[in-house]
């Protein structure tokens, strides 16, 4: 994968993740209306404003690696740009199921629990490898 396909990839998905958490943001308000309250019942709402925030750093982290990737001039595996992706897409779904009463920083109990606690590690996992190849590039390309 070239470098500028590297960077259109992250700076475009980030830019995604900003406007998606744009959009979390603005359906937050219906649940504050009136005639809206109802849809709030048996929703953690500290938990979708923490999904809400994390698709914001995600998003910037994203646009931060590709400007780690052009400054440097690096060539990452695409494996690892696709890593960074996912894992900044996927990791703040975590807090989605615990605002509706699932424990995904738990790896006990029930399958669902399970498999979002392992969703969870898992994109942690990829965005941490990912950091770790473009820091290790962009050591080694340090001019």
């Amino acid at each position: 994968m070239s470098l500028m396909d590297a960077a259109y990839i992250l700076v475009f998905s980030g830019a995604l993740s900003v406007l998606m958490s744009s959009l979390v943001g603005f359906a937050m308000l219906i649940p504050m209306q009136p005639w809206g309250r109802k849809w709030a019942k048996g929703l953690n709402f500290r938990q979708i404003v923490a999904a809400h925030l994390d698709w914001i750093m995600l998003g910037l982290m994203q646009g931060l690696a590709a400007g780690l990737i052009m400054l440097f001039g690096l060539t990452p595996p695409a494996w690892s740009v696709w890593a960074m992706v996912i894992g900044g897409w996927l990791n703040p779904l975590a807090y989605v199921f615990r605002a509706f009463g699932v424990d995904a920083f738990s790896f006990a109990g029930k399958p669902l629990q399970r498999a979002a606690a392992a969703l969870g590690g898992v994109t942690s996992t990829l965005i941490a490898v990912a950091w770790f190849i473009f820091l290790h590039a962009a050591w080694q390309a340090w001019p």
